[in-house]
């Protein structure tokens, strides 16, 4: 691809193959996690992954970061990990990527369930709306959200908080590869959905954008030579690596954007 650097999370590496290597375990312990696609469009597909860019108005040449963590609101809790994040002089990208996994649960759910340690869930899901309130149009109260899904929330947020310390402008784009081998998995349409419903509770800003990209997808004989690998196994991980590195998993389509 074009001379793009890549990051895990805050820490340059030096190439592809030491990048996938940051991947081990179980973020590539089944061909079908949503990593596989994505690493193999920013690697293999350079037209495509151009393509998307532009649509995004991103630079070419950008820092890619793969997992960028932001941290939680609650110390010591899990921080919200974006799949690719991706900025200009202006401007902060944070993409979601999605290909096989169902619909995540909602803020309702999240809060019926206590935090490890026992602490109240409101408390990490406000440290969460403070970062989109510099954002919103609109006073944010926690029962508002309750059938918001929790991690586009959290994905949504963390953007926000990245944009704020950068001094930049926020948009959160799901990325969702189509189609997906399971009947489960959430839709485009589910994305856009999920995404408007969340954009409209923060009062419609248009300082903070939600992008909706469809990127179709198919699979090549390499992908083909491991989709049936182990996902128990942790073997499986090597051999996905080892296929992602050799060349390319996937063909891709032209893709359709929805701005919210």
């Amino acid at each position: 691809m074009k001379s793009s650097r890549y990051c895990f999370d805050t820490e340059a590496v030096p190439d592809f193959a030491a990048l996938c290597k940051r991947f081990a375990g179980q973020h590539l312990q089944s061909p079908y996690r949503s990593t596989v696609p994505l690493l193999s469009l920013v690697q293999h597909s350079q037209p495509q992954w151009n393509s998307l860019l532009d649509s995004l108005a991103a630079p070419a040449d950008a820092t890619i970061h793969f997992e960028y963590r932001v941290a939680s609101p609650k110390p010591g809790g899990n921080p919200s990990q974006t799949d690719a994040l991706i900025m200009s002089e202006s401007t902060v990208w944070a993409v979601e990527a999605k290909w096989t996994e169902p619909r995540y649960e909602t803020v309702a759910k999240r809060l019926s369930k206590p935090e490890a340690n026992g602490a109240d869930p409101r408390l990490t899901l406000n440290g969460w709306l403070q970062h989109l309130q510099p954002f919103a149009t609109r006073l944010l109260q926690t029962e508002d959200f309750t059938e918001v899904v929790y991690q586009v929330l959290h994905r949504a947020a963390s953007a926000c908080a990245v944009a704020v310390a950068q001094r930049r402008q926020p948009q959160l784009v799901y990325l969702h590869f189509h189609p997906s081998p399971l009947k489960s998995s959430a839709t485009t349409h589910q994305y856009v959905t999920d995404l408007g419903v969340l954009h409209a509770l923060l009062g419609n800003p248009v300082k903070l954008m939600f992008v909706v990209v469809e990127m179709p997808l198919h699979p090549t004989p390499a992908f083909e030579a491991i989709k049936d690998l182990d996902k128990r196994s942790p073997a499986t991980s090597a051999r996905v690596l080892e296929a992602l590195c050799h060349g390319p998993l996937f063909t891709f389509g032209a893709l359709t954007i929805k701005r919210i």
